[in-house]
């Protein structure tokens, strides 16, 4: 006899080696790490095609609402017709901060689901989330802009 006979956990395969060494023994998955969720197989394809599809409509969109505001700065042209008065500050504000806004959303959204791809977590709602974050700095531009120009009668 080699030493005193270890339980079997019915839950481990039989020919699992612990951190013990010894068969039956299985060593603890979490130990030192929080817990989280390990996507594997199909859902790991899915969640990185599903990701990569949602990051490039995010790029389109990004392209878009930085032209876009830069496009609002037309609203502008309307300000030497009589009757009508413009904040001028505030529409250089808008028409120089928003493309920066959209670049810096677009920027933070790749780097953020990189990062969570790198580390095998679900990446798309991040994507999702840039591309509303996308959708509410353009209405804020456009918002803005709006308030600015006043017509006359």
């Amino acid at each position: 006899m080699s030493g005193p006979a270890v339980p079997r956990d019915p839950d481990v395969p039989s020919g699992h080696r612990g951190a013990a060494g010894a068969v039956g023994l299985a060593e603890p998955v979490t130990a030192g790490r929080e817990a989280r969720l390990v996507i594997h197989g199909h859902r790991r394809v899915a969640d990185v095609v599903s990701t990569v599809l949602l990051l490039v409509l995010l790029v389109v969109e990004s392209a878009a609402a930085g032209g876009g505001i830069v496009f609002l700065s037309m609203a502008f042209h309307s300000c030497a017709a009589p009757g009508n008065t413009c904040d001028l500050g505030l529409s250089s504000a808008v028409v120089s901060v928003g493309p920066v806004l959209v670049a810096l959303v677009l920027v933070v959204t790749l780097l953020g689901c990189t990062l969570r791809l790198v580390r095998r977590r679900l990446a798309w709602p991040v994507a999702l989330v840039g591309i509303a974050a996308q959708v509410v700095v353009f209405s804020a531009a456009l918002l803005l802009v709006d308030s600015a120009v006043r017509h006359g009668f």
